[in-house]
């Protein structure tokens, strides 16, 4: 096997590992909305239950916890997806596709082992927390806390 042939190979372990690790990260982000939901449930059902409508505003702490603990695990996913998408643009370019066949060399980056590139840049936090998938359900969450709190301070009067 000579070096284009190990790099071809490496590409491929590159990009299935590229693979398993988007998977990953998106059974933790369900997971993380599933551990969301459940302690925010579960803790507006102690208010009701106990009647201790003071910890309903002990939601939002739950609520942002969450939304500030996903978002920093989104960061890292959609730096693989950068990844992947590199690899993808590599492959469908015929032109990159051909010079690489005819220098038999893979550009610097693409192949197994993917460490972090300075070319791909980390997502700010800020871009993470406003992405539509982590936004809109913690948004929501924050809405029914709020109106969940408003029953509670109507119902104290």
């Amino acid at each position: 096997m000579d070096r284009f042939e190990f790099q071809l190979a490496m590409l491929q372990q590159g990009a299935e590992q590229l693979e398993t690790k988007i998977a990953n990260f998106n059974t933790i982000l369900l997971q993380l909305k599933t551990a969301a939901i459940t302690i925010w449930v579960a803790l507006i059902g102690w208010v009701f239950a106990n009647k201790i409508d003071a910890l309903v505003p002990l939601g939002y702490v739950v609520i942002f916890g969450f939304w500030f603990l996903e978002a920093t695990y989104w960061r890292v996913q959609f730096y693989h997806i950068q990844r992947v998408h590199a690899i993808t643009q590599f492959l469908n370019d015929e032109r990159a596709l051909d010079e690489s066949f005819k220098t038999r060399s893979i550009p610097e980056g693409l192949v197994h082992p993917l460490g972090f590139l300075k070319i791909f840049k980390v997502p700010s936090l800020g871009r993470a927390i406003c992405a539509p998938s982590i936004y809109i359900f913690y948004t929501f969450l924050f809405a029914v806390n709020s109106v969940v709190w408003l029953i509670t301070l109507k119902a104290a009067l």
